[in-house]
């Protein structure tokens, strides 16, 4: 049984071409959990929406972080832009007040766990975890999808408990992604000489060990959670929505997720009361045939 089940947890991963568990994978689950697996399966299909959202962000990212003129050759590089990146945003929040697009790790009942925060704002002693989601027209979200998107911040802060409180640490990390077996490629390391980065520092061992160190340092991170909706077209700030982390609900939210990921049932398509979703569906009476 034991072997069976090991098995099935491999073949919900293979299916699905995935090495780790994103923030978002999770939140998904609570729009249309077929739907995830199918984006999955054959790929995310990106609207023109997607993309001006994608840009907004990253717009948002150059106003608040340090631009970084880095440009990665290999999966090593990657990550190592990607965690000094996230370090200098983490160890600056205090004076600048404000970082994004921060990386942040963990591990769910043995599976990677990875997101990206939006934007953390430092106020009252503590760091505050914001997600920005953009929409087409002046108009507020759904309650289906306004679920989506509070399981993913809350998501976020349960990571950042578990780094805080020394549950998933920079070793654990290392250990699982194998950094310390990684080097970056010799374009790459003259890049961050060129970009003045200290010797110390041009290896992602030591920059790993930094980030999840600025992190833990933060002390604590804020129990009111945010999501701020701007207009695509404009960038305008529509709404601030706030609400209050509950750690108990959050275990609830894992709990149902993780039944997918273990291979204790298959993926559920929306229930009949929320076929509606269909029409918004790419996979609709292709992929999936379930209301069609």
């Amino acid at each position: 049984m034991r072997n069976g089940r090991r098995a099935d947890i491999l073949n919900v991963m293979e299916k699905l071409h995935k090495t780790a568990i994103s923030a978002t994978d999770i939140a998904s689950q609570f729009w249309c959990e077929k739907q995830m697996e199918l984006n999955c399966m054959h790929g995310s299909r990106i609207t023109r929406q997607i993309n001006v959202g994608r840009k907004m962000h990253e717009e948002l990212e150059h106003e608040a972080n340090v631009p970084l003129m880095l440009q990665p050759r290999s999966y090593a590089d990657s990550m190592y832009k990607k965690l000094y990146s996230s370090m200098l945003a983490v160890e600056s929040i205090r004076e600048r007040g404000r970082a994004r697009e921060i990386a942040v790790y963990g591990s769910i009942s043995g599976y990677r766990l990875v997101g990206k925060i939006d934007q953390l704002d430092f106020r009252d002693g503590m760091a505050h975890i914001t997600e920005d989601k953009t929409r087409s027209v002046d108009t507020l979200p759904s309650e289906q999808q306004l679920l989506t998107q509070k399981v993913q911040v809350m998501i976020y802060r349960r990571m950042f408990d578990d780094i805080i409180g020394g549950l998933y640490t920079g070793g654990n990390f290392n250990a699982s992604y194998g950094i310390s077996k990684m080097e970056v490629t010799p374009e790459f390391a003259r890049q961050l000489e060129a970009e003045g980065v200290d010797q110390e520092l041009r290896k992602i061992m030591k920059v790993s060990d930094r980030f999840f160190s600025g992190i833990k340092a933060l002390g604590r991170v804020g129990d009111t959670l945010r999501i701020r909706y701007l207009n695509q077209q404009t960038g305008r700030e529509m709404k601030l929505y706030d609400f209050q982390y509950d750690a108990k609900e959050t275990d609830g939210y894992i709990g149902f997720a993780m039944k997918y990921w273990s291979g204790a049932r298959e993926a559920l398509p929306v229930p009949a009361e929320e076929k509606w979703k269909c029409s918004f569906c790419a996979f609709f009476k292709k992929e999936c045939t379930t209301w069609s």
